[in-house]
């Protein structure tokens, strides 16, 4: 794959690649190129730079960032020489570079140097490898990276990993398999994935991210409805934004209805609690039994006693006169 900007520099890469039995790919430095190369895993990277961009070198940090990307051979093409590009290329994450105008021979030897040194490395790895699929499990997703021949190396690891107590761990989770440095895939490898969705009954969907290997999902799939494809890794975390605004906006749903029916809800009686103190008891006085008291209503010996003899003795008069 080559990215360049320049029109006449893209013209002479299609020059130079022209009547090659190798499928090549020229494109502008995009958005979208960015996640195409992600998807596509291509043998190397051909990034013609300006050094007025600095989303150029950005990007290619991203790539050796990324666990599908990071060794893939990236090879800058530069305007001209740049002793401090030149001295911090590697660094920067390029494996070479040229600079402009590029002579055919001397960029196809390059290429292909870089490509069978790529390749004989990968090799390596698959061999020596313990492992051959990645788990990435965090943010409420577990992650598969395929990374081997499916039939040969990662078909028979998943028996090793598909544990009961693993799959009991994850039934929450979403499940995710990244097909896409998978060397080949057809319809043999589909239908074993198909089954292997079959463990995971509990899940509505399992997703597969399948970069080039997109076109035998849709060809050989049959179990569409569960099976959920994309191109590249960002298809994929939009889908899952997506889905976790839709669990927002239904709890805040259920929220609402359930705040709304609570206040429609009848106040419940307090029961009415006898008084403990005495400044609590009310006196209420009935207005009819009140009235004013006349002289007819006294009875004069009732009122008025005269005083008897043991009261005299008990007087004593304190008047000194």
């Amino acid at each position: 794959m080559a990215i360049e900007n320049d029109f006449n520099s893209s013209q002479d890469l299609e020059n130079i690649f022209l009547g090659l039995r190798q499928r090549v790919v020229i494109t502008k430095f995009s958005v979208t190129v960015q996640e195409y190369v992600k998807s596509s895993n291509p043998d190397i990277i051909l990034m013609g730079l300006t050094f007025k961009d600095k989303k150029e070198l950005e990007f290619i940090l991203e790539l050796r960032r990324d666990v599908i990307t990071h060794n893939i051979p990236i090879m800058a093409m530069i305007p001209k020489e740049d002793s401090n590009f030149i001295a911090n290329h590697k660094k920067l994450g390029f494996t070479d570079y040229m600079v402009k105008p590029l002579a055919k021979q001397a960029l196809l030897d390059r290429i292909q140097s870089h490509i069978e040194e790529y390749k004989f490395s990968e090799s390596s790895k698959t061999r020596d490898n313990v492992s051959f699929v990645v788990v990435d499990r965090g943010h409420g997703r577990v992650l598969f990276q395929c990374r081997a021949n499916l039939k040969r190396y990662v078909f028979p690891e998943f028996k090793k990993i598909f544990t009961i107590n693993f799959l009991k761990s994850i039934q929450a989770e979403r499940i995710c398999f990244d097909v896409r440095v998978v060397p080949e895939l057809g319809k043999e490898e589909v239908e074993v994935f198909e089954r292997v969705m079959k463990i995971f009954q509990s899940h509505d969907k399992v997703i597969f991210i399948a970069g080039r290997h997109m076109g035998a999902f849709i060809e050989h799939a049959k179990d569409d409805e569960r099976m959920l494809v994309f191109m590249a890794p960002n298809e994929f975390d939009e889908y899952v934004k997506m889905e976790e605004l839709k669990k927002e906006e239904q709890r805040k749903k259920e929220k609402k209805e359930k705040f709304a029916k609570d206040s429609n809800k009848e106040p419940s009686q307090t029961p009415v609690v006898p008084p403990t103190n005495l400044g609590d008891v009310k006196v209420e006085l009935n207005p009819t039994s009140v009235g004013p008291v006349t002289s007819k209503d006294v009875n004069p010996t009732e009122t008025t006693q005269s005083p008897t003899k043991n009261d005299k003795e008990n007087i004593t008069d304190t008047n000194p006169i």
